[in-house]
């Protein structure tokens, strides 16, 4: 019968423990074991721990896919024979699809095996992304990543449907951090990684990096998954009743903003980067490095502060500290510094705007969920739409300022999180006149990674 993949994945870790404590000093190996102690815990325990993690690995997949492309935006739209802005509709397409493609989705699958969802899903979207890699007109790369998108939205719900089927009660909290944290950490290592590589040899080979991610999960989930019952369904009818609940539709609406405000910037980085700081290349690939590992630490912090403070206060903080941020960068963006400076400045700038931004998701979905009580996971899926919209309206926001330049860029994004605020503050205000809708912590509600 062979060994179980269980015991296995246990004889693994001893192995691996021994090896360090036979080849690392007593005190490195105290601080390694309580790295690795702390990674296990933050996972589910048994035969749902490898499941999960192949989870992960395709949400690992999909959100460097939909991130990475900002990096190498610039080299597509030279390649392709295109403007800049239009090549900005990559990113409004994949967006624009995958917020109305994810509801409309998970009813159409809901009776269908989640197994055969995600296999199929996964391979479907490794096609997409070969599509992408030899898409000989701008045509043909706007159906790739439609198609991207379509399946993105049809495997994201199912990964996380079926993590929390396969962990037990007591940890499907953590395993659908575990799944969502593999968008999170793409934004640390994917991005940076495919960026690099479309930097240093050609944007076509980042897209056949992320099929590859994703044909390497693919293969995984086959051999770790077992058999998933079809999830319960959710009817359309069901997701517009949650947008009834007082507070919810205001909260929504703040979310596209704020996400409007962010990817405006983020949608052209590496161009904002080379008009300021005079970046090129493969060194445009630090940016995002650092940006993407102050995200996943402020991802981090945030989920340990609004589990000590109202979630409401770190919204504020969030929006408020973009506002900060966005305002330096269009400061900055006025400035006429040496490039080494330049270069200095741009990536502190851009640590600060992944700190406090990263803060915002988090905290918005705990009040969502504080907000819908019940109904909380179709909630939270709306919010999920309501980011992707944000998305691609940044998409088409930031490529009609192109020609205006950096400045312009920047003070729009500040505009955008200054909008947020205000219909932050006006949403609060309807719901300290109406009791009943908290936004205080509540014991029983379910914490999500991201």
């Amino acid at each position: 019968m062979g060994t179980p993949p269980t015991w296995r994945a246990s004889e693994a870790v001893h192995s691996l423990q021994d090896e360090i404590l036979t080849k690392t000093p007593r005190s490195q190996y105290s601080s390694g074991m309580r790295l690795l102690n702390g990674l296990a815990d933050a996972l589910p325990a048994g035969s749902a721990r490898r499941p999960v993690l192949m989870l992960a690995l395709g949400a690992f997949a999909l959100g460097t896919d939909a991130f990475v492309i900002s990096g190498v935006l610039p080299r597509i739209a030279s390649d392709l024979g295109v403007t800049l802005s239009r090549a900005g509709l990559l990113i409004t397409v994949f967006s624009g699809v995958y917020a109305l493609a994810a509801p409309l989705m998970a009813v159409a699958t809901g009776t269908a095996s989640r197994r055969k969802i995600l296999m199929v899903s996964l391979a479907c979207f490794t096609a997409a992304n070969v599509l992408a890699a030899i898409a000989p007109s701008f045509g043909m790369m706007i159906v790739a990543r439609a198609a991207a998108a379509l399946v993105a939205g049809l495997y994201m719900p199912a990964a996380s449907a079926t993590a929390a089927t396969v962990a037990p009660a007591s940890e499907r909290g953590r395993a659908l951090a575990a799944v969502l944290s593999g968008l999170t950490v793409a934004t640390a290592l994917g991005v940076p990684l495919g960026t690099l590589i479309g930097q240093g040899l050609d944007w076509r080979y980042t897209f056949l990096f992320v099929a590859a991610l994703s044909t390497i999960a693919w293969g995984a989930l086959a051999r770790a998954l077992p058999p998933v019952p079809p999830a319960a369904i959710v009817s359309i009818g069901d997701r517009l009743a949650a947008v009834t609940i007082p507070g919810v539709p205001g909260a929504l609406t703040v979310t596209g903003v704020a996400v409007m405000g962010v990817f405006s910037v983020y949608t052209y980085l590496a161009w904002f980067a080379s008009e300021t700081a005079q970046l090129e290349g493969v060194s445009i690939t630090v940016i995002y490095f650092v940006f993407g590992v102050c995200a996943v630490a402020s991802n981090l912090l945030s989920g340990w502060l609004i589990d000590r403070h109202p979630p409401r206060r770190i919204v504020t903080f969030s929006l408020s500290g973009m506002v900060i941020v966005f305002g330096a960068l269009w400061l900055f963006s006025r400035a006429t510094l040496p490039r080494p400076t330049a270069v200095v400045l741009l990536t502190a700038l851009v640590a600060c705007w992944a700190v406090v931004g990263w803060m915002f998701a988090p905290a918005q979905q705990k009040r969502l969920l504080h907000m819908a009580g019940p109904l909380g996971t179709i909630v939270l899926s709306l919010n999920s739409s309501a980011i992707y919209l944000g998305q691609a309206a940044a998409g088409i926001l930031g490529g009609a300022l192109l020609n205006r330049g950096p400045r312009m860029l920047t003070l729009v994004a500040a505009g955008c999180e200054v909008a947020a605020m205000v219909i932050f503050a006006i949403t609060i205000a309807g719901q300290d006149a109406a009791p009943g809708v908290p936004d205080s912590p509540v014991e029983s509600a379910p914490h999500w990674g991201d």
